[in-house]
């Protein structure tokens, strides 16, 4: 991966920029990954496979400090922001990348110390510093930066100006005709989502449905006027909360007991949406991230 562009962002927000004062060096790299496979012994010849389980990703982001100015606490200046942003009690910290091909991708990984510089502090150096950064990714895949949305049910706008009333009326919007969505994942691997129910008016018990495999999630609850459910079913980040009023409400207890934490597999993906009454009060949306193993 030939990488324009880096920024890396600590959990309090603090962040530095490579491409300045902070440059990567050319052998940064980020590509590779490995993996465990499992066996159980068999009484035949060989093993029996079980399954692959991906392995943290470790990596190293070596970089260099410039000296973009003559006064001599430049470096030193720069080496105290360094152990600011990088400090690993400022765990997780966010990658954003830019490849020189125009991609955006992000990662999530922890520090495993703070940031070493490997040539000490050498004033005989007028111009740059070494300087390397020790990560592990628990999560090892790479995410496309912008999100993608899929909406189900909702009302489309057929108003526009300029605007002439006839006398039979005129209609203000129509309600998007399908009960199903194809969800396409061009990813890598399977992912979660966030599932999204809105209702218009009053309604009871959404439920969304995978067409091709029959698990379904569902919430018991009524939903009123401007509810919202947003379920995240992304792995280590499963929640269900309902924003009533601009407060939020932790109501995963009232998720029905058959439900599963949908996922999109790799390809196409069908969603049918459903409630057992006010079906027509319903708005549904999806949103995900793709994962990829490498880029």
């Amino acid at each position: 991966m030939l990488i324009k562009n880096l920024t890396i962002t600590n959990s309090r927000g603090d962040f530095i920029t490579f491409g300045q004062s902070f440059r990567l060096t050319d052998d940064f790299e980020l590509s590779g990954l490995s993996a465990t496979v499992n066996h159980t012994e068999s009484t035949s010849d060989g093993s029996t496979y079980q399954n692959t389980v991906l392995n943290n990703k470790d990596f190293e982001v070596p970089f260099l400090i410039y000296k973009t100015i003559t006064e001599s606490w430049w470096i030193e200046e720069k080496r105290n922001e360094a152990y600011k942003v990088f400090n690993p009690k400022a765990n997780p910290f966010r990658l954003d990348i830019e490849t020189k091909a125009g991609e955006q991708y992000y990662l999530h990984a922890n520090l495993e110390g703070a940031p070493s510089f490997p040539n000490g502090f050498d004033n005989s150096n007028h111009s740059w510093q070494k300087g390397l950064l020790q990560f592990s990714s628990n999560d090892p895949y790479f995410y496309t930066k912008n999100e993608i949305k899929v909406d189900i049910a909702l009302w489309i706008g057929a108003f526009e100006f300029p605007l002439e009333i006839p006398e039979e009326g005129i209609e203000m919007g129509y309600r998007s005709p399908s009960l199903i969505v194809n969800v396409l994942n061009e990813g890598q691997e399977s992912t979660g989502m966030m599932i999204r129910f809105k209702a218009l008016g009053t309604l009871k018990s959404p439920s969304l449905v995978n067409v091709n495999s029959y698990e379904s999630l569902k919430i018991n609850t009524e939903m009123k006027a401007g509810d919202i459910i947003e379920i995240s079913t992304y792995k280590r980040r499963k929640r269900v909360t309902l924003i009533r009023n601009g407060e939020d409400t932790n109501i995963f207890n009232l998720l029905d007991l058959s439900s599963t934490f949908l996922q999109l597999d790799l390809g196409d993906n069908l969603f049918r949406y459903d409630a057992v009454t006010g079906l027509d009060n319903l708005e549904v949306s999806m949103t995900f991230t793709p994962r990829l193993l490498g880029v």
